[in-house]
């Protein structure tokens, strides 16, 4: 037992030593799947450690603190959440296909994390410097690409092509359908209304649904 502690901390220490990028996305992933599972009080640095398969002081040399490690997968998750609606290779897109291309990519990145908007909602309510971090970034993600948004929808709109309606509200009917449909999802599953025999197929389902209904939306 002796010997296997002892060649498990000259491991550890050979990846501190070596700056092990790898060990580092380990236990980022980790504590990713056990924060959006079990929630940030209710997830321990040992368990992480144990999950990742490396000792706790590795934990603590690459991130210090839980804190740490949570507020770094936070932002990332929510760069990709916000990344879904803003990227530039959209741009030329005809207009119609570029909102069946963001509602589609955000409802695949939350059917990849379902626990996703109770994750934020819960950092949201109790750390108001995470909220003011996170407001800076979207406030510099997303002022380029709003604006030549506003400016698409401003071409479909004179031209007659969709009715009168903005950046804004497009934005919060995309979120709002997909965001809702994955919150009542385990609902769904309790009830027995999805199965595992045709979960696939009404996900899907699903999600055209919602592409439909967001286009349908916006016709004059």
């Amino acid at each position: 037992m002796l010997i296997k502690y002892a060649m498990k901390d000259k491991d550890d220490k050979e990846g501190r030593e070596g700056g092990d990028s790898s060990m580092e996305e380990r236990i980022l992933a980790s504590a990713e799947r056990l924060f959006l599972s079990k929630g940030y009080n209710l997830t321990s640095m040992t368990e992480i450690a144990r999950e990742t398969g490396c000792t706790q002081a590795l934990v603590h040399y690459y991130f210090r603190t839980k804190e740490n490690l949570f507020s770094k997968i936070f932002e990332g998750k929510f760069h990709q959440f916000i990344g879904c609606i803003v990227r530039r290779e959209d741009e030329d897109l005809p207009f119609a296909e570029l909102v069946s291309v963001r509602t589609s990519r955000l409802f695949d990145l939350m059917a990849d994390n379902p626990r996703l908007p109770f994750m934020f909602l819960s950092e949201f309510a109790v750390n108001a410097e995470q909220r003011q971090t996170l407001k800076d970034s979207i406030v510099s993600l997303c002022a380029e690409a709003v604006a030549s948004l506003e400016a698409k929808i401003g071409g479909e709109v004179e031209s007659g092509r969709i009715r009168r309606t903005d950046t804004m509200n497009l934005t919060l009917n995309m979120f709002s359908l997909v965001v809702t449909f994955f919150v009542l999802l385990p609902f769904l599953e309790e009830m027995g209304f999805i199965t595992d025999a045709n979960r696939e197929d009404f996900i899907a389902q699903r999600k055209q649904e919602i592409i439909r209904t967001i286009i349908g939306s916006l016709k004059p």
